[in-house]
């Protein structure tokens, strides 16, 4: 399956919580629009790229830190990361350079956090299905403006992933919880759900953008439960022009790394 710019989001750390999803409710054509023009979406969408340092930590560990380039479209990145390790999407597969770099799940980093970043610009997208939920539970018991987020069959690399978004006072997003169907089914993805909580936003040239990102369990009934489990840190994002063949494979030997199956 060819991963299109609006591919399924993949979740990010794989830990045991039992829920149910959500039932579907009735469709909120306007709620994307909503987010969008919220978060900046004219200006987002009249960029071509975005460059910022990232550290991806989970377990007390840090498991990425380097600068991520991606197109607007989150269809295409590039990590450069602190080692000397490359990492790209070319829009359909990941490559690693060097070829033997001792990084894992390759794909999934270059999929995960650019998508994590353009989320309020792609609750739209073609194949993308959202359905309004009412108020619910999310941070410390808040009730904010929820909707469940689902995709069509064959739109990305995990289409039998679903979301449920999250909106603040401001119709940001607040966040999303998830589940991860990378690799497994759904009913075993569905017994492990989380939450992103995006925090800290800056306005970077008209877009608001979280720079920390926390990670938690999660369920439907009571939203974010206990202490992050993981967390994104952004540096100073910057809008660019990418050079020619910034989402190219990388030249030498590289690995490659399709779809999960």
């Amino acid at each position: 399956m060819t991963v299109r710019p609006s591919y399924a989001l993949v979740g990010v750390l794989l830990l045991s919580l039992c829920t149910a999803g959500p039932a579907p409710a009735q469709r909120d054509s306007q709620l994307a629009e909503r987010v969008e023009a919220a978060s900046g979406g004219a200006a987002w969408n009249a960029r071509s790229a975005v460059r910022v340092p990232l550290r991806v930590e989970f377990g007390g560990k840090t498991i990425l830190d380097g600068v991520m380039t991606t197109d607007t479209a989150a269809g295409r990145s590039r990590f450069e990361i602190d080692d000397g390790t490359l990492l790209v999407f070319d829009g359909e597969s990941a490559w690693v350079s060097p070829e033997d770099a001792p990084i894992a799940r390759a794909r999934f980093h270059v999929l995960t956090w650019p998508y994590f970043l353009a989320a309020p610009m792609k609750l739209d997208d073609p194949g993308v299905h959202l359905e309004a939920l009412g108020p619910r539970p999310f941070l410390d018991g808040e009730p904010l403006e929820a909707a469940r987020l689902t995709f069509d069959a064959g739109t990305g690399d995990t289409p039998d992933d679903w979301y449920v978004v999250y909106l603040d006072a401001d119709d940001r997003l607040a966040g999303m919880a998830y589940i991860v169907t990378w690799g497994k089914s759904v009913e075993e993805a569905e017994k492990e759900p989380h939450a992103i909580v995006y925090r800290d936003r800056v306005d970077v040239d008209g877009v608001s953008v979280p720079t920390l990102w926390t990670f938690h369990h999660w369920s439907l009934e009571e939203g974010v439960t206990g202490e992050p489990i993981g967390r994104v840190e952004l540096g100073t994002a910057r809008f660019v022009e990418p050079d020619a063949g910034t989402f190219d494979r990388p030249s030498g030997p590289a690995r490659r790394e399709g779809p999960p199956g």
